[in-house]
Order: C-alpha cells, then sequence, then structure tokens
C-alpha cells in the first residue's frame, strides 16, 4: 500500500512541477522531473545534439533544471554577445557558477579559467594575457619560438619519406613543446611531454559536462568503483604528478638559480617580491597550481584537435589547399616561413580557419558563467546563482544565418574582391568560437596564431594527400568523438614533399 502512496505522489509531482517552476521560470523549456529536473531527457554522451534539438523547439534562450541547478541555455550568436558582453548583463553575468571541475579538480575555482570573478581574477587574467605573449614584442617573440617547432616537425615528416602517417602524434610533441616552452621556458622532455599529455587527456575525460553534471549532481560517485569514479581518482593521481614536475621541481630549481625561464617563475618571482615588501599576499600556492593547470587544460587540447578537424577538412577539400599554396606563394614565396606578419595579406588562409572554426565547432560549448544577481534577459527572468551556457554549437550551424551551415565553405567570409568580410559584417559577428565579453577565452589569439603558422608551414612545404590506402573518415562534425573538445576519427594521410 505504501508503495502505491508513494507512486501516487510522484505521479503527482511530475505533473504539476513544471507548472509550478513556470511561475517562477517564466522561459520555455523541457518538462522537468522532480529532484532530477531534466536529467532524464539528456543524452549524456552527446549533450551538443540534446542542447541542439530544444534550441530549435524552445528558441534561442531556454531553460533546463538540472538537478538542483538552474540552467539556461542560450543558442543565438546575438544573445551570447549581449548577455556576455553588452554592458548592463556583462557586469552581472560573467561570474563562474560552480561545477564539479572547479570545486574537486581546481581546488574551489582556483585560477583564471574557474575563478570568481573579483579582483584576483582580474589580476590573473592580466598575467596569463602577458603570459600567453598578446601583445607588442611578444608576438615576434612566440613567432620565433613557433617556428623553431615547426622546422623540427617538418624535418620529422620529411624523413618519412612520403609514407602514410597518423598526424596526432607528430601534432601532439609539438604543440606539447610550445607549451613547455612557455611554462619553463625550455622543450619539454619525452617523459614530460608525456605527462603533460596524460593530465590533458584524463582531465579531457572529466571536463566533459555531461559527466561534469553526472558528478556535480552525486559527487559520492568519485569514491565508487564505477566509471566516472576511476576517471576522477586517475585524473587526481596524475595531477599530483604533473604539479610535482611543473610546480615543485620548477620552485627548487628557480630558488637555484634566480633566473625567470618561463612563465611558472615569472609567478614565483610576483610571489616572492610581495612577500619581501610585506604586502598581503593575493598569489597563493594553489592560485599558482590552478594557473599551471589552467594553461595545459585550454592551451593542448583543444588546438590539437582543431587541427586534426581542419587537416580532415583539408582532404575532403583539397581545392582549398590549392587555393591556399597559391596564396603562400604570391604572398610569402618559398625562401622562408611564414610569420604571423604575413597574416593580414593572407585572406584565404584566414577564411579558411575561419569556415573549419565555425564548421567544426569543436567546443561547442563555452564554459559555463553564472549569475551574479537576479537579471531579465529578452524578457525572462534568470535568478541569481543561475547556471548560463552559451550552446556554440547550435549558433554555428543555425541554418537562418548560414544559409548551409553543414558545407565546409571559406568563401563565405570573403567578399567579391576576395577580400576577409569587414569585422563588423554579421557573419564574423556571428562566429562565438572563443566567447564573449570578460570572460572570452584567454588564449584566442595564442590559438589562432598556432594555428595560422602550423597551417601554412606545413601546406608550404608540403601538399595533404589522401593515404595510399585511399579514404579518410567523414569530416562532418556530426560524426566526431565526443568529449569537451570533438575529435574527429582517427586517420592516417599523406604528406608529400613539394
Amino acid at each position: 500500500m505504501l508503495a502505491i502512496w508513494l507512486f501516487v505522489i510522484l505521479v503527482t509531482l511530475y505533473v504539476l512541477y513544471p507548472y509550478i517552476t513556470r511561475v517562477k521560470y517564466n522561459c520555455p523549456g523541457p518538462s522537468k522531473w522532480p529532484v532530477f529536473g531534466c536529467l532524464f531527457q539528456l543524452e549524456f554522451s552527446r549533450l551538443h545534439f540534446s542542447f541542439d534539438r530544444w534550441a530549435k523547439k524552445f528558441g534561442p534562450i531556454l531553460f533546463c533544471k538540472m538537478a538542483s541547478k538552474n540552467v539556461y541555455v542560450i543558442s543565438s550568436p546575438r544573445l551570447i554577445k549581449k548577455a556576455f558582453a553588452e554592458k548592463g548583463y556583462s557586469d552581472v553575468l560573467n561570474d563562474r557558477t560552480d561545477t564539479f571541475y572547479a570545486k574537486y579538480i581546481m581546488d574551489d575555482s582556483k585560477g583564471v579559467i574557474f575563478g570568481k570573478y573579483g579582483p584576483t581574477f582580474i589580476r590573473l587574467r592580466k598575467i596569463m594575457y602577458k603570459g600567453l605573449k598578446m601583445y607588442g614584442e611578444g608576438v615576434q617573440q612566440f613567432d620565433s619560438i613557433a617556428q623553431k617547432e615547426l622546422d623540427k616537425l617538418s624535418k620529422s615528416i620529411s624523413d618519412l619519406g612520403g609514407k602514410d602517417v597518423d598526424p596526432k602524434p607528430f601534432l601532439s610533441r609539438s604543440l606539447a613543446n610550445i607549451i613547455g616552452i612557455l611554462l619553463t621556458g625550455s622543450i619539454v622532455d619525452e617523459s614530460d611531454a608525456d605527462l603533460i599529455w596524460k593530465y590533458n587527456n584524463k582531465a579531457n575525460d572529466i571536463f566533459d559536462m555531461s559527466t561534469d553534471v553526472i558528478l556535480y549532481v552525486f559527487p559520492f560517485l568519485r569514491f565508487m568503483p564505477v566509471e566516472v569514479g576511476r576517471k576522477y581518482r586517475h585524473l587526481m593521481e596524475t595531477k599530483k604528478e604533473l604539479l610535482y614536475r611543473f610546480y615543485f621541481l620548477q620552485k627548487v630549481l628557480t630558488c637555484i638559480d634566480h633566473i625567470t625561464h618561463g612563465l611558472i617563475d615569472a609567478l614565483f618571482n610576483i610571489q616572492s617580491q610581495e612577500k619581501s615588501v610585506g604586502d598581503s599576499q593575493w598569489l597563493t600556492d594553489s592560485q599558482i597550481k590552478a594557473f599551471i593547470q589552467d594553461i595545459i587544460d585550454a592551451g593542448l587540447i583543444s588546438t590539437r584537435n582543431f587541427l586534426l578537424c581542419i587537416i580532415l577538412d583539408l582532404l575532403h577539400h583539397h581545392e582549398c589547399v590549392d587555393r591556399m599554396y597559391q596564396e603562400i606563394v604570391d604572398v610569402v614565396g618559398l625562401e622562408r616561413s611564414p610569420s604571423l606578419n604575413d597574416r593580414p595579406t593572407m585572406p584565404y588562409a584566414e577564411a579558411v580557419i575561419m569556415e573549419a572554426l565555425r564548421y567544426n565547432t569543436h567546443v561547442p560549448f563555452g564554459l559555463p558563467h553564472g549569475a551574479m544577481e537576479d537579471v531579465e534577459l529578452e524578457g525572462y527572468k534568470i535568478p541569481k546563482g543561475s547556471m548560463l551556457i552559451p550552446n556554440i554549437w547550435t549558433a554555428h550551424h543555425d541554418p537562418a544565418i548560414w544559409g548551409d551551415p553543414w558545407v565546409f565553405r571559406p568563401d563565405r567570409f570573403l567578399d567579391d574582391n576576395g577580400e576577409l568580410l569587414s569585422p563588423e559584417h554579421p557573419l564574423r559577428q556571428s562566429l562565438v568560437t572563443f566567447g564573449a565579453g570578460k570572460r572570452a577565452c584567454v588564449g584566442k589569439n595564442l590559438a589562432k596564431s598556432r594555428t595560422f603558422l602550423y597551417l601554412t608551414t606545413l601546406i608550404q612545404k608540403f601538399d595533404f594527400l589522401l593515404p595510399k590506402g585511399g579514404t579518410v573518415p567523414s569530416d562532418d562534425p556530426r560524426d566526431f568523438v565526443p568529449g569537451a573538445a570533438l575529435r574527429p576519427h582517427d586517420y592516417m594521410m599523406r604528406l608529400k614533399v613539394r
């Protein structure tokens, strides 16, 4: 009898719950179960498919309850920019809401990526901008570092003699070297490169939004003998190894020779100067450790996966390779390597990169934002503490904006004279890969610079060809392997020396 009454109560709550919540939340969205909200309706392995389906049904702003979390999904480029970059909204919608990754992996939201908005976040962000060479003479410095690494990469590929090659290992090691230079001032050895990727791959498993939601709702699972629990424990073990190498050992080295080798040493120096003058210390050990994790989290797997995506696109569209090569010959020639100074005069290369960012949308969502106050957006009430998710996947594949969103067509970003559309053009404004406003990706310029140099240097030296076996996987991003950063299925290719 008790079981029958419980069943009746649950069914009644299920029927009434949408009406109860609709009074409080006037935003449309999927139906909600008591306690669990819409969790049972999510396709957790491909969360971007669920949000895309809901956006088509409920519109560019939708509300879904994920257990105790009030979640608003924003799927329009215009509204993403309005919410996070427009004055009046950006002041209250640019906090970070609680997530499992921020709480348990990043030591209660330390660092820049997950840090709560405030004076400490602003100071850390400025340091990260400076460390990532975002301005002035830093461009030339990065250009030099990247070119040396690309020369090494090109030689390794040339030594293969035109054999079929899996591009992933080459890109992985090369990108790890650049991250190593940023962090420590020198190229990392093989064991350190392996450690960086070991951490990054395990972090990507947890960083995936669907996994994070499960662990946030049921945090006790991190201790249980289940898959998500094992992922968490493996990541924490690897995090310990990573910080021993790049925090503890680097600190010892800095104390011995008193030389600033890289970004980590610069942080130690700031901390040391604060101690010597007796100021209150705002840069803590935990923040430096989180800073190291930030650089590795943001600077590796998304860039490698994007390069794998764009190379696959070019294998499917060899005419784009030919046009890029001709532009390189016309602008750079064959006597020197492309540099970042060439970017303004190579509109087609830039258009290919923009189209690949749009078409693949290898990072389907921006990081969740948090509402610091109650606010009304487009007539919808968003209560304080709500989570807001920029749904970049849907924004980049909206037929009303792009016309043929599932076609890889770089010319959409060029005018009739073959020049890039102006930054104010509606299509350029609709490209929101790196988010908007105060929480836009800090490393976006570094990511675009690396992509430009890798792509143009490789195309200048090699032709991109299908493997001798014949075919490569689909480059349709709907077929990609899910994760925090989508990636294409593994493939082989030939890089023929020109």
